[in-house]
This record gives structure tokens, sequence and C-alpha cells, in this order.
């Protein structure tokens, strides 16, 4: 990490030098018929004379001034551009600094007979698009456009793929406006070559919402428009991949094929895939690329729009064990008659088989005593599942849009898990133990769809909207236990030997309908009635093995139940929302009526509730210019008890720990606080934000705990105490080398958990506080040394009341890098880095310190560098362990478990294409 380290200060201390060498370039731009009249924000650019490609950029100032730095001593052309004026040009090619002095720029209307040659100019600002000449803008053969992206000021891409424009993270890539390919924007800007690339154009696009209702709702969406050049929409492309190797114990594989073929609108693609690397589906930016995007979307009842990932094991490892993947599917996509219909549907079927080791120490908080427990477990599990997606969007005539999906998934789990746990006092005498082994499967199949219909009127502003949607879940299955529990105060032992059965199901429908009215012209009103069922049942079976017949037939109703339930809501939302250029504000007011009715079926027991409330939300945004903005917003809302916190059953699933239900649960409260400012500017390519959030929890729905002979009983409880949580992330960033392309960036986050539950009838104050600095330097130009390489100190509190000196406060450290070198003959060496040390604690006497190294080259090959051969070695230094410490409530764990480490693997991939690009 020194020569890291020594390496970032001589390339800073290099890049001090290089900016002082440059020289500048100064003047004034003045109206030519009324000199007094000074043109400020006058954009001003610098090329480089023989090739046209932008090197510098910046805007006059109120007093119409400017001055920008020329990089050297060869020839350029200055250019001066003001809206509705002649624009200026200049060759600059004297060696010192220039000052151009005053430039008179003619109004258009003076130029009546001139003609005016403007030739090719790199970025033009239009209203609130930033628009890019690609051609003006150098990069190497073959380069996509996620390499185009990289070159252009203001805009920035990470290793990853996610873009960052004028400080914005940017969320939609869209040709020839509109989605092309899908919803994530690395599936164009990783595969479409530059050259097919006319302009790219920067803005922020309004939501579906206000799209299709006319109401600007408030919502952007940071969204890059690629024009494309003609007959450029035409093709296939896809990537074949095949990688072999092993460690000392066993081998290690994976292979994947993916084929999208498109004609303009439509697109098909599949997908296979197979592995035990850790690969358990496409990643995330190939996901969206070839149709298989798991993201959707959905209105809250204040108006705002959210996004959510659907993903499940079969899309998302999480680093515990070691699985085996296998998967596949097929996606169409089509559009037609001018785009009146659209049509978007996907199948996917996989596999995952995983098996997981892990030891767990746990330190349990009382007044007077402390209990420590060890575990350990093992186990192994194999999901299945089929998944089907289909979209229909329908544009019945100019005014009235309609949306129709479907989703339905079929899955079968089976798992089998072993499990030891000791229980000791705080002198280190044996309370209990307990081994467990229980093995289950389970059948589950699902289905989900939704209708959205919206009709602009003839007023503008004014709309109505009707919106339908609901799921049906059902899963059943079946198991056995054994487990053996020794109580050693009591001299007691606990056998229990059973055969289980699980049903359960759920149908949920949700409708509404809104109305929108425009007040006057920067004021809109909207009302909306929402109506949803839901109807829910859990029936979980305990037998215990006949004497006479010896079969798993006696029902075990201590350990058994059958409980339904149901909830009913009427809701009405009114709200208001002001626009203007510099101000937007909402409020939003919700009234809840909420009827709960929950039947016990074996005890013959109903109870009914019924619960009025009043949730608001108010926001507002104030925008000091386009690249800098303050935002607000205040929400509260009323949580309902679910299912498994009210139902009042017994399991014995773990001796040690039993979970009981409170049917008497109400409602817990929460407000929530957001306040953020955020400030670009696209000279510099600099950014700053920050945003403090605070939550408060009212009536909180708590886990109390009381502890007998080691055994912990658990129920749920609200709580008169009220929890907060206080969160601050800020940061900043710019170009530090520009010339050289070395970005830096500062971050800190800070966040402050307080909550509270009673043990053994004590009240039990918990504090979770995790403090972290972040400094990062990056190069990614793919031309000798890129790099990515961070600095992550932080400080982790977590601290229990009834025992405030057994806390697990430590320091916590984080470091990573990535480095690549560029040579010739198409060879690439790289290596990731990533470095975590965490100390002792007072509960945790040991450090945690974990190394992990993946060096590795590339090579390519074939004209068009389309064939890449890749060796690489995975965790060399063998250090890779699973590891997490945390706190759960009064409860500290750490958690040790066994993942994939050192091997080595040899991976040849191929990209290929029939994408037609423009030529020049």
């Amino acid at each position: 990490m020194k020569r890291l380290t020594a390496l970032v200060g001589f390339i800073l201390f290099a890049g001090f030098f290089a900016v002082h060498a440059q020289v500048k370039v100064t003047g004034e731009v003045v109206d030519d018929t009324e000199q007094e009249t000074k043109l400020a924000k006058a954009s001003v650019m610098l090329l480089r004379a023989k090739d046209s490609i932008l090197v510098q950029h910046t805007r006059t100032d109120q007093q119409g001034r400017f001055s920008l730095l020329r990089p050297d001593t060869i020839p350029y052309l200055l250019i001066i551009t003001y809206p509705k004026y002649g624009d200026y040009y200049k060759t600059i090619t004297a060696e010192t600094d220039v000052a151009v002095g005053t430039v008179r720029l003619s109004n258009v209307s003076q130029l009546l007979e001139e003609v005016i040659v403007t030739g090719k100019i790199p970025v033009v600002i239009k209203g609130d698009t930033t628009e890019y000449d690609a051609s003006s803008f150098a990069v190497e053969k073959n380069a996509k456009v996620e390499d185009l992206l990289k070159m252009l000021p203001g805009i920035s891409v990470d290793a990853s793929g996610k873009i960052t424009a004028q400080g914005k993270t940017v969320e939609k890539v869209l040709v020839d406006g509109e989605e092309f390919f899908g919803n994530d924007p690395t599936l164009v800007t990783r595969n479409v070559r530059s050259d097919m690339v006319d302009k790219v154009q920067l803005y922020e696009k309004t939501s579906e919402e206000a799209d299709r209702t006319g109401v600007d709702d408030g919502q952007r969406i940071q969204t890059i428009n690629l024009k494309l050049k003609e007959d450029a929409k035409k093709g296939m492309f896809g990537k074949t991949e095949a990688g072999g190797g092993g460690d000392t114990d066993r081998g290690f594989y994976s292979g994947t094929l993916a084929l999208n073929k498109f004609n303009g609108s439509q697109k098909l693609g599949v997908f296979g895939l197979t592995s035990n690397d850790g690969t358990v589906s496409l990643n995330w930016e190939d996901r969206d690329r070839f149709g298989f995007s798991d993201l959707s979307t959905e209105v809250s009842d204040d108006g705002s729009v959210s996004f959510s990932w659907q993903g499940d094991a079969m899309d998302y490892w999480n680093g515990r064990g070691r699985p085996r993947a296998l998967s596949t599917g097929v996606s169409f996509a089509d559009a037609w008659k001018d785009s009146k219909h659209k049509l978007n549907t996907s199948y996917k079927f996989g596999i995952i088989e995983n098996e997981e080791e892990s030891t767990r120490t746990l330190q349990e908080n009382l007044l007077d005593a402390v209990l420590n427990s060890n575990e350990e477990s093992s186990s192994k599990a194999r999901d299945q599942k089929h998944r089907f997606n289909g979209r229909y969007d329908l544009k019945i005539d100019s005014l009235t849009t309609l949306t129709l999906s479907l989703g339905a998934a079929a899955g079968n789990v089976e798992s089998r898990r072993s499990q030891e746990t000791n229980t000791f006092d705080g002198e280190g005498n044996q309370i209990n133990d307990n081994v467990a082994n229980q093995n289950m499967q389970s059948d589950n199949q699902s289905i989900d769809y939704s209708a959205y219909l919206t009709r602009k009127l003839r007023k503008e502003g004014r709309s109505i909207s009707l919106r339908v949607n609901g799921n049906h879940n059902e899963s059943k299955g079946e198991g056995w236990l054994n487990s053996t529990a020794n109580f050693f105060a009591l001299d007691s032992v606990s056998e229990i030997d059973q055969r289980k059965t699980m049903r359960s199901f759920g149908n949920n429908f949700r409708t509404s309908i809104a109305y929108t009215e425009p007040l006057w012209k920067r004021l809109t009103s909207s009302l909306q009635y929402e109506f949803s069922r839901g109807v829910s049942s859990s029936i979980n079976s305990s037998f215990n093995q006949s004497a006479a017949t010896g079969e798993y037939d006696e029902l075990d109703q201590e350990f058994s139940n059958d409980f339904d339930f149901n909830t009913t809501r009427h809701a009405a939302n009114l709200s208001f929302n002001y626009r203007s250029d510099l101000f937007d504000a909402n409020l939003t007011n919700n009234v809840r009526h909420d009827e709960l009715y929950q039947v016990n079926n074996y005890e013959g027991m109903d109870l009914s509730r019924n619960f009025i409330t009043y949730n608001p939300t108010v926001f507002f945004r104030y925008k000091m210019s386009k690249s800098k903005s303050v935002y607000f917003r205040f929400n509260r809302n009323n949580n309902l008890p679910s299912l498994t916190q009210i139902q009042p059953l017994r399991q014995n699933t773990d001796q040690l720990n039993i979970v009981v239900g409170n049917e008497n649960l109400r409602p817990s409260q929460s407000n929530s606080y957001n306040l953020r400012f955020n400030t670009y500017n696209m000279l510099k390519n600099a950014y700053m934000y920050v945003s403090l959030n605070w939550s408060q929890q009212f009536n909180n729905i708590q886990q109390n705990i009381q502890i007998e002979n080691g055994r912990r009983t658990l129920s749920f409880a609200n709580l008169d105490r009220v929890a907060n949580t206080v969160s601050l992330w800020t940061g900043l960033g710019r170009d530090l080398l520009k010339k050289q392309k070395v970005r830096g960036s500062l971050d800190f986050d800070g966040t402050y958990n307080n909550y509270f539950n009673y043990i053994n009838g004590a009240l039990s104050e918990n504090d979770n506080i995790d403090l972290s600095l972040s400094l990062n330097f990056d190069r990614s130009v793919k031309k000798g040394f890129d790099f990515s390489i961070g600095f992550r100190p932080g400080y982790s509190l977590l601290r229990n009341s009834l025992q405030p000196d057994l806390n697990s406060n430590g320091f916590v450290y984080n470091s990573n890098a990535n480095l690549e070198y560029y040579l010739p003959w198409k060879l690439k060496v790289y290596s990731t880095i990533n470095y975590l040390y965490q100390a002792p604690t007072k509960v945790f006497s040991e450090k945690f310190e974990r190394f992990l190294w993946q060096p590795g080259v590339t090579k390519k090959f074939l004209k068009n560098e389309s064939l890449t051969l890749n060796f690489f070695i995975n965790d060399a230094l063998n250090q890779n362990i699973g590891f997490t410490r945390r706190q759960n409530a009064s409860t500290l764990v750490q958690d040790r478990y066994n993942t994939i480490a050192r091997y080595f693997m040899l991976k040849v991939s191929w990209d290929f294409t029939s994408m037609k690009g423009g030529t020049e």
C-alpha cells in the first residue's frame, strides 16, 4: 500500500508542475453595437487546430470576462458563442500568455446578408440540454460508447459502468429518444460502437407519470440520449465465455453464452450460464443488456416513484458458502405501428445449489449478568425456479395509454441443516446445549398482475388515471425436525422428533383512481381514492410419532397453528403541486382507514380492530441554478403489524429461542426528515453533496426478551420510547489533473441508531454508531496506467446500557485498489486489491485482518480486439474468510463462514457484433 500511496503522490506532484507550465488565454466579450453591454455566460472553447478536439471550456462571468488555460504550445482554435449572436473564431499560436482583448459579437439581426461559417462546435447548451458532437472527441479504434462518454466534459464512468453526469447518476440511456435494450445504462454503453453516434445529449427526463398525465410531478431522471447515424440500428451482438481452473481441492468453471438479435425496435435475446465460481446469473449490466431486468417501479401513496429490485437467490449470491449455478432464459421485445403497441416478455429457469458452514459467537447483555453462546452449523440447499415476466403498452390514442403487466414464478426448495449450540454464563459455566437437525422441502408459486390506464383531458394538466394490481402467492411443504437440548441447571433433557407440514397463501388486491386538476399556471391538485384488500393464511402442523402405529400422525397442538389474517384499507389522497423554474413544492394529505381481522382457527378465537390514520408528506426543492439545488422532504407514515408479529403461535424449531406473537399489537408511527444539497461545476467537473436524514419511530414494534435457564423467549410489543436514527452523507469530487484524467473524491458517512427493548423486564437502550471517511483517486483512459484507489478508515460503536463496559467499539479500516497497465501487443496486466481490518473489542478480543489480491493478465486478439484471453488468480494470498460483526438489540454477534477463496482460472471470451457504424 505504501507503493500505491507513493504513486499517487508522484502523480499529484507531477501534475502540479504540468498545470503551472500552462499559459493563459484571456479576454472580454461584449455586444458589438452596445459595447457597455457585457455578454455574461458566453461559451468559450479551446480546440486543437489539427483535429478540432475540445481541450478546454469555460463561460464568461457577469462582466463578460473569461480566462482559460492552454495546455501546450501547439496551434489552437478559440471559439466564442452566444445565443442569437454570430460566432467568433481565432487561431492561437503564440507561446506566451494570450490576451485577445475585447471580443465584439454581432447580433444575428445585424448580419442580414453575411454568411457565417460556424464549423463544428463540440459542446452546445440548448436550454436544459447539453449536446456533444461525438466526432469532436478522440477515442481509440473500435471504442464503445462508454469510452466516448469518458472523454466528454462533465461526464465520468467508473469501473462498474456507472455513469455520473454533472454530479448526478445517469439512470437511463436512450437511443434516438427511445429505450433501445432495456432500462440500465450499460446495456448500450458497453456494446454500441462510438462511431455509430452522431450527437450525445444530456438532460433531466421527467417521470413516466408526468409524461402520461401531463402534470409535472417534480421527479427527474438524469438521462443521456444517443442520436445515431443512419443505418445503425440493425444487427446482432452477443457474448460467449468459458473458463476453467482449480485449487488444491476441486476444479472451478464458468461458462456463458448470450445472444441478442434486433431489428429496429424488435429484440430477441437468449442466454445460458453455468458456474461454481460465485457467478449465479448474468451480471447486473448483462441482465439488462440481454433483456432480463428485475427492476420494477412503484408509485407510493404520496405520488412519488420508487425503483425496486425483484431479484432473489437466483440472481444474487451473498458470499456465503460455495454455490453451483445453472441458469438460462429467453426474452422478446417489439413495438409496432409507430410504437402504439409495445411488448416486452422474458422467461428464466435456474438451479442454485449451495453448501455453507459457519460459526457464530454471541454475547447477550443482561442487567446483572451476561450469556455467551457458540454456534456451529452446516447446511445444504437446492433452489429451483421458473420465472416469467411480461409487459404490454398500448397507446389507445394521443391522450390515452394502457399498460398491462404479468409476472409468474414457480419453484422448489430443498434444504438440510445441522446446528450445535452451547451457552455459558459469564464465569464460563455451561448452562445448556442443543443439537438440531432439520430437513425441509417446499413448493412455491406466485402470480402478479397490474393494469394502469391514463387519460389526458382537454384542458392542459387535467387528467384521470386508474390502477389495478394484485398478487397471489402460495407455499406448501413438509420436513423433519430432530433436536436434543440439555438444561444443566434443571438437570433435564428435552427431545423432539417430529414431522412438520406447512402451508401458507396470500391474496392481495389494490385499485385506485386519481384525478388531477390545474388550479392555475404553476399549481395543480390531485385527488385519489384507493381500496385494497389482503387475505393471508398460515397453517403449520407438528406431528409426533404414534406409539401404536409408529407413524408420525399424532398432532402436537402446542406447536401447531392455523391462522388467518385479513386487512382492508380505504384511503384518500389530496395533494397540491407547485412547479416553477426555481421552486418546486408538494403537500400530500393521506387519510387511511385500516381494518384488521384475525382468526385463530385452532382455538376458535377472532379479533377485529380498526385504525384511522393521517399520513402527510411535505416536499420542496429550491434550484439556485441549473447545477445547484437544495431539497427537503418530510413524511409521516403508520405501519401496520405483520402476520408473523401478531400470530399467537409457538415454534420449536430452535429449542433455545422461542418466538411468541402478540395479537394486541398497534400500528407504529414513523417520522422521516431528509435535507439534501448538491452542486456541480461543469467547467471544473466538480461536485459536492450533503445529505442529512433523521427518522423517529413511535410505538415502535420491538422484540422483548425473557431469558430463563439460557432459553430465550422473544415476544413483540409496542414500546413507549422513541427510537431515533440519524445519518449524514457528504462528499466532494473534482478533476485533480485534467489533462491526465485524474480525479479525486472525499466522502464522509456517519450513522447513529438509538433504540430500546426489554430484557428480563429491564429497559435496554442500544446505541450503534458508524463513522467513516473515504479518500479516492481514479484514472480511466484505457491507455498506459489506469487506477482506482480508495482509503476508508472508520470507527464502529456497538453499546448496550445494561452492560456499558462490555461493548464492541473498535477501529475499522478498508482499502481497495484496481490497477491496470496497458502494454503493447494488446496486453494488459491488472490487480484488484482489498484490505480489511477490524480491531479487537472488549467483547471480541481477536482482531480481524484480511488482504485479498487478484492479479491477472489479458491478451486481445483479432483485428477488432473482440477475442480476449484472461488469466487470473482469485485471492492469491488465500486469505478470504467470511466475516461479519453486528449488534441485534442487546446481543452482540460475530459470524465466520466458508466462502470461495484461492483458485486460478483461464477464461476466453468473444464479444461478437454485426452492428453497423458510420464512417467519417
